[in-house]
């Protein structure tokens, strides 16, 4: 189970069973036999079975083993699963990261907004009807776009302030339902069907962000459906983990895809393949999924593009 093998025939050899999935296993197991010393604690990653998410993290001790002889007759692996101990302190690494990338926008933006307010406070003493007709366009425009500006810079302070969860047991099924609505009219509007599947879990978390967060996974999915003569279909998607008591909703769209070169950086701040954006709106979802100790990672291919939240499930809930 933990190598994601399926019943193991008497004649497979470990480098065609481990080869695909976990060849730095493969290299241990070897250089275990060629030495006839042990490999002592060594980490390796076992990808993951198409339709599952993340890689194992194992570390593992190779023995070999020699009959009364001295002669080799195999080797014997020993795991432990670190997973857990990965994810974690990933989850450290990229809230620290957060932390000081959000101190370093609010400062910023504070600076932006107090000359932006300047300027937008002159631009509203300009009344349009006592300038030539000719100047009256760049007065609106002077102040269509200190307001788009203003939004701007209210989308940084939001992303920089600090997450204060009001923490309490919230159904998942709940937030995914009221996403789904709220992109359901405009979805249908162009033919398109937006779909709810799976099981849920109920989790402990803030439902206000939870549901910001979900809402703003929703609407990225929509707008990716830009395709001419093909309607958008949004299927939200929820899964439970009981062995490792871990809820997820995945959010999947049948629009063009990502680069993969974008895909790599699509969660930091300020990256976006959109003409007007701004790239903080799935950087505020990785936010919140990590200050709730989860994780959000994204999938890609020509068929469109599928997001994944995997979150812990509340402590001492039933399990569906």
């Amino acid at each position: 189970q933990m190598l994601g093998l399926e019943l193991i025939a008497d004649d497979a050899r470990f480098q065609t069973l481990l080869g695909a999935s976990a060849p730095a296993l493969v290299a241990a197991i070897e250089e275990c036999l060629t030495s006839r010393h042990p490999i002592v604690r060594r980490a390796v990653d076992v990808q993951p079975a198409a339709g599952t998410a993340g890689a194992t993290h194992l570390g593992v001790t190779v023995s070999p083993v020699l009959d009364e002889s001295g002669v080799l007759q195999g080797a014997i692996c020993l795991f432990s699963d670190l997973t857990a101990v990965v994810d974690l302190e990933e989850q450290l690494r990229l809230k620290d990261s957060l932390a000081r990338l959000g101190e370093l926008t609010a400062g910023l933006a504070h600076e932006f907004r107090n000359g932006l307010a300047t300027i937008h406070g002159y631009g509203r003493l300009l009344v349009p009807e006592r300038l030539p007709e000719e100047y009256r366009p760049y007065v609106a425009a002077l102040r269509a776009e200190t307001d788009s500006l203003g939004e701007i810079v209210t989308n940084f302070l939001n992303f920089a302030k600090p997450s204060n969860l009001s923490l309490s047991a919230v159904s998942l099924e709940r937030i995914a339902e009221r996403a789904a609505d709220e992109i359901r009219r405009e979805v249908t509007e162009r033919d398109g069907e937006v779909t709810l599947t799976g099981k849920f879990a109920d989790i402990q978390g803030d439902e206000v962000l939870l549901r910001q967060a979900f809402s703003n996974l929703c609407r990225n999915a929509v707008e990716a459906c830009t395709q001419p003569g093909t309607p958008p279909r949004i299927v939200l998607h929820g899964e439970v983990d009981a062995s490792r008591r871990i809820a997820s909703l995945t959010v999947t769209d049948n629009g063009p895809g990502i680069e993969p070169a974008v895909r790599d950086r699509m969660f930091r701040p300020f990256v976006t393949t959109k003409a007007e954006g701004t790239g903080l709106g799935l950087a505020l979802v990785q936010k919140i999924i990590v200050t709730h100790n989860g994780r959000v990672a994204a999938e890609s291919s020509e068929a469109g593009t599928k997001i994944r939240v995997t979150l812990p499930i509340a402590t001492g809930e039933p399990l569906p």
